[in-house]
């Protein structure tokens, strides 16, 4: 009976702890093309240097040069519209409430081999040991788009997280669909089929006790 209890306290927490997770998402479907990407977005606090853009390719009207099936927009990480600076630049974004597990995102770069570091950051200082990553980047053949090859990356790291900085070569990467998992959500109800699980399992619980006492 007491392993039952436990087993049934630890399906209980990761019922709790899945119905507190929820994933936030920045598509920058909605950001103005060579707008400052500074403040809040999406919930998250962006920061530093990054540039909203938006692609040319149909059936998407904007008119930077970008194309990435299913997507408009992106986060280019520059510190200037006009000029290319020499060195990196970076862009941060922070949850207050924290974030958990990983960070995942695309990214697309303008020359051929372009390293991109990613480190993110806890109460405590820096969590793992961060990636630079040489992306295949480079335009698609006659298309006249500098930016068109795009990889996936998941950064996992232990730990809450406050902040996560992308870096790269002034004007050479593009970001898109960045996606956190924050550790709480308590502007969200949980979803119905986990607040169901979370009662029967505080039942079932109840009722082991309840035996366990009457012996």
């Amino acid at each position: 009976m007491r392993t039952t209890s436990k087993l049934l306290a630890v399906a209980l927490a990761a019922t709790l702890q899945s119905a507190m997770a929820a994933e936030v998402t920045l598509d920058f479907e909605n950001v103005t093309s060579m707008e400052l990407l500074n403040g809040t977005y999406g919930g998250v606090t962006v920061s530093k240097s990054a540039f909203g853009v938006t692609s040319s390719a149909p059936p998407c009207q904007g008119d930077d040069l970008f194309k990435r099936d299913g997507s408009c927009g992106a986060l280019w990480i520059a510190a200037d519209t006009e000029n290319t600076l020499a060195g990196n630049s970076t862009v941060r974004f922070a949850i207050n409430e924290g974030f958990i597990d990983a960070v995942s995102f695309f990214y697309s770069g303008k020359d051929t081999i372009t390293n991109l570091a990613v480190r993110v950051f806890g109460d405590e200082g820096e969590l793992g040991d961060g990636i630079t990553s040489g992306l295949d980047g480079g335009g698609c053949a006659n298309t006249g788009f500098p930016w068109c090859n795009w990889n996936q990356v998941t950064y996992k790291f232990t730990g809450v997280a406050r902040y996560v900085e992308f870096s790269a070569k002034d004007a050479q990467v593009l970001l898109d669909d960045v996606k956190f998992i924050t550790q709480t959500a308590s502007n969200q109800t949980p979803e119905p089929a986990s607040a169901a699980l979370a009662l029967s399992a505080l039942g079932a619980l109840g009722i082991a006790r309840r035996r366990r006492s009457a012996r």
